[in-house]
């Protein structure tokens, strides 16, 4: 029976629950003695009776070792149920790694899309007002992807001294979308500095390019930038072919600045992906807003 079952950590916790409630039912609760006739010693004698009596079969009247039996078998029978029938709840549809695709959850933009607008707790880096909420679009078929709490910013928010990872999306026949930010401290002395005190469209890439490839990009990776004005912010974005790279073939990259935080999204492809996918992809990273 051992090997073919499979216990988790919550089946466990209900079996053990279920059997605690059980042992303090009525049916099971042994009789105590009168307070004026009990002392310590026969009070630890009487609490451990019971449980050699059920192993052994001792004296234990008939009714309370049948009852223990039933017990530890309701209990199995929950750990089985639990274990075969899954998660009793279901997360909600804007919650990471639940399978749902977000055309199931996000509202549909004019041109087909679905729109994401980051909650303003999402995040550690939210959460800790590091940085201001953004918005950006996604195909249909993208679902949200966990982010390790390691890479999350977590443990050093609102004072993390290297890259750090929001939100991740991903599609089996497009890629990797994920929001990445870092802060500006590296590079710049000022505080709350714009994307042009940053660097140049050149400079900037030099700077980030291990945020979006995991390596360091030569010149001719870089096959278009450009920049994007839009409501007072302006934006980088990227296009690289970067076929030695740890995240993928082909990355698009936008990238601004938010307060003391450099934010990117960042895009990555294989080439069956991008020969697929590419006129949507691009349409995401230009969807980028802070």
């Amino acid at each position: 029976l051992s090997s073919k079952l499979h216990y988790t950590t919550p089946n466990l916790t209900m079996a053990s629950t279920a059997l605690n409630i059980a042992l303090a039912s009525p049916s099971v609760r042994l009789a105590r003695q009168p307070a004026a006739t009990r002392s310590r010693a026969p009070q630890r004698l009487t609490r451990c009776a019971p449980i050699r009596c059920a192993a052994t079969g001792g004296d234990e009247p008939q009714a309370v070792m049948a009852s223990r039996r039933g017990v530890l078998s309701t209990a199995l029978a929950v750990s089985l149920g639990c274990a075969f029938e899954g998660p009793a709840l279901a997360r909600p549809a804007n919650e990471a790694g639940d399978g749902a695709m977000v055309a199931n959850y996000l509202p549909e933009t004019a041109d087909g899309f679905f729109k994401y607008v980051v909650k303003g707790d999402r995040t550690p880096a939210l959460r800790a007002e590091a940085l201001e909420p953004y918005s950006f679009v996604l195909p249909g078929d993208f679902k949200e992807l966990p982010v390790a709490n390691a890479i999350s910013g977590n443990y050093c928010q609102p004072r993390c001294d290297e890259p750090t990872t929001e939100v991740k999306f991903g599609s089996p026949s497009a890629g990797n979308v994920q929001i990445i930010i870092a802060p500006t401290t590296k590079l710049t002395r000022l505080q709350s500095p714009t994307i042009d005190q940053i660097g140049d469209l050149d400079g900037v890439i030099n700077s980030i390019g291990p945020y979006i490839t995991g390596d360091f990009i030569d010149p001719e990776d870089v096959t278009s930038s450009r920049e994007i004005n839009d409501n007072g912010r302006k934006y980088f974005v990227y296009e690289l072919n970067t076929p030695y790279a740890l995240t993928g073939t082909h990355n698009l990259a936008s990238v601004t600045t938010s307060k003391n935080e450099l934010v990117l999204m960042v895009v990555s492809t294989n080439d069956k992906q991008w020969n697929k996918s590419s006129d949507q992809l691009i349409r995401v990273v230009e969807s980028f807003r802070v």
